[in-house]
């Protein structure tokens, strides 16, 4: 399920990057990922990591990460979610 979810994520990379042709930075979104994961660990509600997000990256991709992240189950959140998120821009 976490590999379904991530496939949908990565395209929030695409998204914010689609008008550069060069590869996406997959450890940099990656770290983006792990923030937001982290933020949900600490606490921090859905809607401050929503819109922290839409200022970083752009409303679409934003929002998409945000809903991801905080649709994950607790014991999915860990550092295997940002390694996952990294495999998977890296494949494409």
């Amino acid at each position: 399920m976490l590999r379904v979810f991530l496939m949908g994520c990565v395209c929030f990379a695409s998204m914010a990057q689609a008008e550069s042709a060069a590869k996406p930075d997959c450890a940099a979104q990656a770290a983006l990922v792990m923030d937001v994961v982290n933020g949900r660990v600490d606490g921090v509600r859905k809607g401050k990591a929503r819109r922290d997000l839409v200022k970083s990256l752009d409303k679409t991709a934003g929002e998409m990460l945000a809903d991801w992240v905080y649709s994950l189950p607790e014991e999915q959140l860990t550092d295997e979610v940002g390694k996952a998120y990294k495999a998977q821009c890296e494949a494409m």
